[in-house]
């Protein structure tokens, strides 16, 4: 399902890599570095852009330049500018600067990164998407509580990409494994559940419920999942359902198994369908 995860540069094809672009340039990140401490950001993203091919930068080189900047300092305005102008323009790999600036600022700048990660959520390119629900999830584990309310308010909103943006950085939260946030992350994903998008939906119930909640809070989550199947809702019981659809729900599915036994009396095609590809998944892990 590597469409439905959170920012995957691995997958992405570069110069110099199995995918036959062309030689690598390793002169651009000596121009990456000038371009920063000239402040110009936009000229660090050409250098950026360069190190891969059509626009697709990996994360061998993210990983490389980012050093670059934490070695330069900038002040959080200078980032916040710096990002500013970025989102800016067109390009995925700007966009995709710009929110690795803005994280480091998650907490102190709170309100300026949580209107960036909105904008860059509603983008039309998946690669900046992903970003954006990298960028969200950072919020949520360095201002948990400022940003919780606003979240609530995004998973109910009218945008499915924003919605979906929520429900994968819940996810990011969730591996901190904090046991004080479980029931507050739960509540923010409740009303995710009877979303009607599929790009919403393929996110929440096997994504980030049956791949992260059951593995942080496997009590809290199951207690909830049980709460969850006698919703009449079909999209309800779809994710409460491919929430064992994962490998690490599979596992946990034995300590639950009166949850897919009762939504197997569900005769609706949906849920039907998600009880039968659980099932197989648990099998799969048993055999």
């Amino acid at each position: 399902m590597r469409s439905h995860r959170a920012l995957r540069r691995t997958a992405i094809a570069v110069g110099g890599s199995e995918g036959g672009g062309a030689p690598r340039d390793d002169g651009w990140l000596a121009r990456f570095e000038a371009a920063l401490s000239s402040g110009d950001p936009l000229g660090a993203s050409d250098a950026l852009r360069k190190s891969g091919t059509n626009g697709w930068v990996r994360k061998a080189s993210y990983d490389r330049a980012l050093p670059v900047l934490e070695r330069l300092r900038p002040a959080p305005l200078v980032r916040l500018n710096w990002a500013e102008r970025l989102i800016a323009h067109p390009r995925r790999v700007d966009k995709e600067l710009a929110a690795e600036m803005l994280a480091p600022l998650a907490k102190t700048h709170t309100r300026e990164v949580t209107r960036a990660a909105y904008r860059l959520a509603r983008e039309e390119d998946w690669g900046v998407r992903e970003a954006a629900a990298t960028l969200v999830g950072r919020l949520l584990v360095d201002a948990f509580n400022d940003v919780l309310p606003t979240m609530s308010d995004w998973v109910r909103g009218p945008d499915s990409r924003v919605r979906r943006a929520v429900v994968v950085g819940a996810k990011s939260a969730a591996r901190t494994r904090r046991p004080e946030w479980a029931e507050p992350l739960l509540d923010l994903l409740e009303p995710a559940l009877k979303d009607e998008n599929e790009y919403v939906r393929k996110n929440l119930g096997p994504f980030t419920i049956g791949d992260q909640f059951l593995r942080s809070y496997p009590d809290a989550t199951l207690a909830r999942l049980r709460k969850w199947m006698e919703d009449p809702d079909e999209n309800v019981r779809w994710n409460v359902a491919m929430a064992f659809a994962a490998a690490s729900g599979a596992r946990l599915a034995q300590r639950a198994p009166d949850i897919l036994d009762f939504l197997a009396k569900d005769e609706r095609p949906l849920v039907r369908n998600a009880v039968r590809a659980a099932r197989r998944r648990v099998r799969t892990l048993a055999a």
